[in-house]
């Protein structure tokens, strides 16, 4: 039995390293490379309680290193001090937020501004919603979203300790989300789908396996289409809806974007002009099916140091046809 799943996870090993090197057009030993970094955490300052002036030094007395990103004002890399800091108070009374660097990037697509009417669909455990609040200086109109009631009152928790305010809880399946939320539109949305998580992987940690297999990825596919409609019906003619995984899987990036432009001929990709070193070309074709030519402007992200391998995709919702 042991041997039969050593064989099952070096079979998924394999296919994981065949499909990346497809998608991504490099050698095999490339692939492994790339698939072999792990992920290293960063730090956002909680601008509703504190600012990167007053924050920096007292992650320097924790031992902290490292610098600014220059593509988010509020953020920083984190070279050493990880535990020392995860244990601090500035962690504990919400002054600081520790997450991987790609999950600020679809809320800084997003743009939130005061006054607007939010939607996070899948929105524990509240990074990105926190962001939203903070860069909106807690005057947009943000509804928060989850169909798990555990994982909202995490949300709820983790919201209330970084200070966001006038939050809208909803506990609703997603899939259902137009019919709960009848009569309501958004300004803007952000789709952060449930997906593979190969962004997450590591190619030499036999558990990220587990679950993993292309079975698995075509059947969020099959939920990622149904989610990414429901968003579009929500959103405000003139609206922007971000959608992002953290995978790399064409199925559930490029592809499910593809269907919806397929189905809505109001929906228009826009350009995202972050220059970031592992960034590069959206994939145009999978499996003998050609996406459409706008998702050039969608941003695909390998793996890296700093910032794990993510796909973001911005669009917005024509007010005439």
């Amino acid at each position: 039995m042991v041997k039969k799943a050593i064989d099952k996870t070096e079979k998924k090993r394999q296919q994981w390293i065949d499909r990346t090197a497809e998608l991504l057009h490099v050698s095999e030993e490339t692939t492994v490379h790339l698939l072999q970094i792990g992920r290293q955490q960063s730090i956002r300052v909680n601008t509703l309680k504190t600012s990167m002036q007053d924050v920096v030094p007292q992650l320097v007395s924790l031992g902290w290193k490292g610098q600014p990103f220059t593509w988010c004002p509020d953020g920083l890399t984190m070279e050493a001090g990880l535990q020392e800091i995860k244990n601090s108070e500035l962690s504990s009374d919400g002054s600081i937020y520790i997450q991987n660097a790609a999950s600020w990037l679809p809320v800084l697509a997003l743009d939130p501004q005061a006054g607007e009417a939010i939607l996070d669909i899948c929105a524990a455990p509240g990074g990105k919603t926190s962001h939203i609040a903070a860069l909106s200086n807690n005057e947009a109109y943000i509804t928060a979203n989850d169909n798990s009631r555990p994982r909202l009152a995490k949300l709820q928790s983790n919201l209330n300790r970084l200070g966001v305010q006038g939050i809208d809880y909803t506990l609703f399946d997603a899939t259902q989300l137009s019919y709960k939320l009848e009569g309501r539109q958004f300004d803007k949305i952000l789709l952060d789908a449930p997906c593979s998580g190969e962004g997450m992987m590591t190619l030499d940690s036999n558990k990220d396996f587990a679950s993993w297999s292309v079975a698995h990825i075509k059947r969020l596919q099959q939920l990622q289409r149904k989610l990414i409609v429901q968003a579009w019906h929500l959103l405000k003619p003139g609206g922007t809806l971000v959608y992002s995984t953290c995978t790399m899987a064409p199925e559930e990036n490029e592809a499910v974007v593809d269907y919806l432009l397929r189905h809505n001929q109001d929906a228009q990709v826009r350009q995202l002009n972050f220059s970031l070193g592992n960034r590069v070309a959206a994939v145009s074709e999978w499996n003998g099916r050609q996406f459409d030519d706008q998702l050039k402007f969608s941003m695909r992200l390998v793996p890296s140091p700093e910032i794990e391998a993510f796909f973001v995709c911005k669009l917005t919702k024509k007010v005439d046809l």
